[in-house]
Order: structure tokens, then sequence, then C-alpha cells
């Protein structure tokens, strides 16, 4: 399930992710406030923070992360992972080759360390 965030920047989408995150999380939560943000912002910045209750993604929802991707791609100005699973870690780095904006992981207790980045020009 994907909780959306507030307290953020206004030109930040800010999710937490929990339990097992599915395609209509992304279409019904995500997706919506991406586009949104992009109707006031020529490049918006995500903030994307795991839980520790955070089990997994289902198969559709990969098609849905590759798509916002595709389509998304050159609308990020900056994106922050936050976790402590090394398995996201490890997939965000390699998500951090395909995207053209900067991708940076932080482990859970650097969420200031995190927030201070996002702000940086």
């Amino acid at each position: 399930m994907l909780e959306l965030l507030h307290g953020f920047d206004h030109d930040t989408v800010a999710i937490r992710a929990s339990g097992v995150v599915t395609g209509k999380d992304y279409d019904q939560q995500l997706m919506p406030i991406i586009e949104d943000k992009l109707k006031d912002h020529a490049s918006i910045k995500l903030w994307y923070e795991f839980d520790d209750k955070f089990e997994g993604v289902t198969v559709g929802t990969l098609w849905d992360d590759a798509k916002i991707g595709l389509f998304h791609m050159t609308d990020f100005y900056r994106v922050a992972i936050i976790t402590d699973s090394k398995l996201v870690t490890g997939m965000a780095n390699a998500l951090a080759y395909m995207i053209p904006c900067p991708v940076k992981v932080f482990e859970r207790h650097e969420a200031s360390d995190a927030s201070h980045w996002m702000k940086e020009t």
C-alpha cells in the first residue's frame, strides 16, 4: 500500500510504501499526484520511503513502475529513496543509472539528511 505524505515542498511528491504495493496503488494514488504536480511544475522531486512493514510489490506494479520511468523520465528533478532494505537499495541503485536525474538512497535514520538533500538546487 502507498500512503501520501504531507509537509514537503510544493514541488515534491512524497509517498511511503508499506505491506504489498499493487498496481492499484500506483493507478489511484501515485500517478494522479504526479500528474497533478506536473500541471504546476516543469519537473518535480520524488520522496519514496519504504517503512519496516514493506513486503514487496506485485508483478503488475513492476510494469507500472517501468511506465512511470518511460513516460515521466525527464519529469523528475531529484529522487530520494529512504529504506533500510538491502534489496530495495540495490534496485534503487540500478534504477539510478536509468534516470537522468540525481537519485540517492538514504537509510531511514538518515531521513533528515535526505530532506536537506532534496532542498538543494
